[in-house]
């Protein structure tokens, strides 16, 4: 019998990889606004994520912040610190409150070390999230505020079968990398269209179709990026993650 993992990078893994991982695995809950690790930083850890939502977000010398991908159900934060790699890229930041099973980058390494088919899909995982980064950035340049956080929002649906968020103005500011009144006005547009409710920093999806269709291309590209290497999502555990994973057996 398999029991059903939250992620869907564990979920792909082969079921003897599978069991060399979770013992060094903890369970641990991913608070919204928390910071995993931030720029230039050495990390210990490695996140699977099984609820939730994190940013990884671009920062400048001003204080200023825009998200360059997002990672939930789908994937692993944290990896490049299994290669010990002196500084991390980005700010890797809890936008959604979940959970996730950390393991220690020591623990890791020496995992990929001795299983090689772990490799493939952690390659893929990079590979993946390079192609987000890389579409995140083009619709940032071309795309208008309100289409960006309707993508936004369709993305981190599909990894927490939510359709109500607690964001705050700041945290959409940060992600989008616009002002508060640019938020106000992206927000104002989907909520005239009826596409979703703003209220007291809660956003809820009425409608996600149409929320889709009124999108750019963006939101497409990437989930089929995401749906090439992943089982879909929804063949993975709903909920926020606060059940434990189980073990393969």
């Amino acid at each position: 019998m398999q029991s059903v993992i939250a992620n869907g990078l564990l979920a792909a893994l082969p079921p003897a990889v599978y069991g060399r991982l979770s013992p060094h695995f903890d369970r641990v809950r991913l608070e919204a606004g928390s910071i995993l690790y931030d720029a230039g930083d050495s990390t210990d850890y490695a996140w699977f994520i099984t609820g939730g939502v994190v940013s990884l977000l671009s920062l400048s010398e001003d204080g200023g912040s825009v998200e360059a991908a997002m990672i939930g159900r789908d994937g692993l934060i944290g990896f490049s610190g299994a290669s010990q790699r002196k500084g991390m890229a980005f700010r890797a930041q809890v936008q959604v409150a979940g959970a996730a099973q950390r393991i220690s980058a020591k623990a890791l390494r020496a995992v990929i070390k001795q299983e090689i088919g772990l490799y493939e899909p952690l390659l893929d995982q990079a590979l993946t999230l390079g192609e987000q980064i890389a579409q995140v950035a083009f619709c940032n340049q071309f795309h208008s505020t309100d289409q960006r956080l309707a993508r936004w929002l369709l993305l981190a649906r599909d990894r927490t079968f939510y359709d109500a968020f607690t964001l705050t103005h700041v945290m959409i500011s940060q992600i989008l990398g616009i002002s508060r009144s640019g938020v106000s006005s992206a927000a104002g547009l989907l909520q005239t269209k009826g596409l979703i409710r703003y209220a007291r920093g809660r956003i809820t999806i009425l409608n996600h179709k149409e929320l889709e269709a009124s999108t750019c291309e963006c939101y497409r590209i990437i989930s089929r990026t995401i749906n090439l290497y992943l089982p879909s999502q929804s063949s993975l555990a709903s909920g926020d993650g606060s059940a434990l994973d189980r073990d393969r057996s």
